[in-house]
């Protein structure tokens, strides 16, 4: 039982993350980052339904004995709202127009990306790799181009307070590594299992989620207000 838990130890790191974004709500609850608690709930409950497919063998989403298991279906939807739920948040704190507008072109590359994918690769099976590369291009355009600038600015808000410096941290570095981890899995999945690379992958969600825990417990008022 200890070691289960130590496997999938991101669990609390997702449900601290999910308690902190509910305590700190007052700080940021008028702000472009309001809905963060329910992308965080959705987070969790996609992560435990991914958990129980994969270790209970009486639920399953896919009727066939090869892929009984299988629970990629679901996070394939996961990275979709996640990809394009923080395209908005960017393109609206985002000053640049001509970042702007990239995400903008971005985000819709992005859908026909997705939309192109279903008939390369298989959705219920596999991860869906070029719509990820795609979208982990632009969101780390979007977070490079923010942290830029806010590195660059003077702001009242120091950047150990700013929840939005925090998240951005974490997204640059679980994106970076993430399009490549599901490359492997996909393609060179010998390679994967030969080297244990889930435990990687799993440090970087820990990275990602530990980033976001800190954003939450040292974050000041923010006001982060929609540019339109």
């Amino acid at each position: 039982m200890l070691e289960y838990i130590l496997n999938n130890y991101f669990m609390l790191l997702y449900f601290l993350a999910l308690i902190l974004s509910i305590v700190k709500y007052h700080l940021y609850y008028d702000t472009i980052l309001k809905y963060l608690p329910i992308l965080i709930v959705y987070t969790f409950l996609t992560e435990t339904l991914g958990i129980i497919i994969r270790d209970v063998d009486e639920i399953q989403i896919i009727y066939k004995q090869e892929y009984y298991n299988y629970n990629t279906a679901i996070f394939n939807i996961f990275d979709i709202i996640f990809f394009l739920y923080f395209f908005y948040i960017f393109y609206h704190i985002i000053e640049n127009s001509l970042c702007k507008k990239i995400i903008k072109y971005g985000s819709v590359v992005f859908v026909l990306t997705c939309t192109i994918n279903l008939f390369v690769q298989d959705f219920y099976v596999d991860p869906q790799n070029y719509a990820i590369i795609i979208g982990a291009i632009i969101l780390l355009y979007a977070v490079l181009n923010y942290l830029y600038t806010t590195f660059s600015k003077k702001h009242k808000l120091q950047l150990h307070n700013n929840l939005l410096f925090w998240i951005s941290l974490g997204i640059l570095i679980f994106y970076t590594f993430y399009p490549v981890s599901m490359y492997i899995l996909t393609y060179h999945y010998n390679f994967y299992d030969q080297y244990n690379l889930t435990v990687f992958h799993h440090a970087t969600i820990g990275v990602l989620y530990s980033c976001i825990i800190i954003g939450f417990m040292f974050m000041k008022r923010l006001r982060i207000i929609s540019k339109k």
